[in-house]
């Protein structure tokens, strides 16, 4: 959810520690080879589903708080596209989770920090 670009994806999964040798050092995809095929299986993944809602008004549907639990926030690219949408002068409302104590705090602690986005307002 926090990937802004196919190479920024393929920084984060080839990062991702997936064993520890007898030494205990830590084994990464990239040391295995295999971060560009978990890429290549992902990169359909990134890209948001455009829906509408029963009003006609378009909908960027991307990585919500059951589809990724470990951070319960909409999608960096899903903001950013609804964001080129609606230009300087309209607003785009995103989802920050289950509530204060972890979807709200994800929110601004990791999402937004980790986007450079800036929300001007929390309801």
């Amino acid at each position: 959810a926090v990937s802004s670009s196919l190479l920024d994806l393929r920084s984060r999964l080839s990062r991702m520690v997936v064993a520890f040798s007898h030494t205990n050092v830590p084994i990464t995809t990239e040391d295995l080879g295999v971060s560009g095929a978990l890429t290549v299986l992902m990169k359909d993944a990134i890209m948001p589903t455009l829906m509408q809602t029963a009003e006609r008004t378009p909908v960027l549907v991307h990585s919500g708080p059951f589809a990724n639990i470990s951070l319960g926030n909409s999608s960096v690219i899903a903001d950013k596209i609804a964001l080129s949408l609606v230009g300087s002068d309209g607003y785009c409302v995103t989802e920050a989770g289950f509530g204060a104590d972890i979807g709200m705090e994800k929110f601004f602690n990791i999402k937004c920090r980790t986007s450079g986005l800036k929300p001007n307002l929390a309801v």
